[in-house]
């Protein structure tokens, strides 16, 4: 046991040293990696990247400019948490609880964030190219100026989204909830809308080319 709390305590000053993160953050990062519970936590620019946080509890924690590039955070809590300006390139997020989390400016290109629930979270200009959103419920998320990209979405819930300025080109989102939601200036060039419901959705400037909207519901 001493020796693997030696080892513990070894590798978080090398992370501490390597990535600079605060001296006075190590304690909260140990107690993650060891408890897996780190709730109102501060992990600001923590190097967490490739770590398995599965299940792990960081509601309300700040993990503003963390790098969680690959890690596996399938089930975990981080609902209120801020995730501002985060790294999370692959990382897995399948089925996270993430209702009022700020995204805002993040990176979760190829993130897989199938059944995640992201109501009423910020995700302004966050880049979400190729990530998988399939079964992910977005309900009055704030996507303004998001890069969904080749994005996989379906059978989801989008209502009440704002995409203004936002990007779904190319995104196959057939069949979503896209009720009332803010498209405005949105680019959906090719996007597949097949089947979706656009009812009250506001679609003022947007980039309609090669939009398939075969059995769509439109506003």
């Amino acid at each position: 046991m001493k020796l693997g709390i030696l080892t513990t305590t070894g590798l978080l000053i090398a992370m501490g040293w390597a990535s600079g993160v605060k001296a006075e953050n190590l304690s909260h990062v140990k107690q993650l990696l060891e408890t897996k519970k780190c709730s109102q936590c501060d992990l600001t620019g923590a190097q967490l990247a490739g770590m398995n946080l599965s299940g792990a509890d960081l509601s309300g924690a700040n993990l503003r400019g963390a790098n969680l590039n690959g890690a596996n955070l399938d089930e975990a809590k981080l609902n209120e948490a801020n995730l501002k300006q985060a790294k999370l390139q692959g990382a897995s997020l399948i089925a996270a609880k993430m209702h009022g989390a700020n995204l805002e400016g993040a990176d979760l290109s190829r993130a897989n964030l199938s059944m995640a629930g992201l109501v009423i979270a910020s995700l302004k200009n966050t880049n979400l190219t190729s990530a998988n959103l399939i079964g992910a419920n977005l309900e009055s998320a704030n996507l303004a100026g998001a890069n969904l990209r080749n994005a996989r979405q379906s059978v989801a819930n989008l209502a009440n989204v704002s995409l203004r300025g936002g990007s779904l080109s190319g995104m196959d989102v057939q069949g979503v909830n896209l009720r009332d939601a803010n498209l405005t200036n949105a680019n959906l060039n090719g996007a597949n809308l097949n089947g979706s419901d656009l009812t009250g959705a506001n679609l003022k400037n947007a980039n309609m080319a090669n939009v398939d909207l075969k059995n769509a519901s439109l506003p």
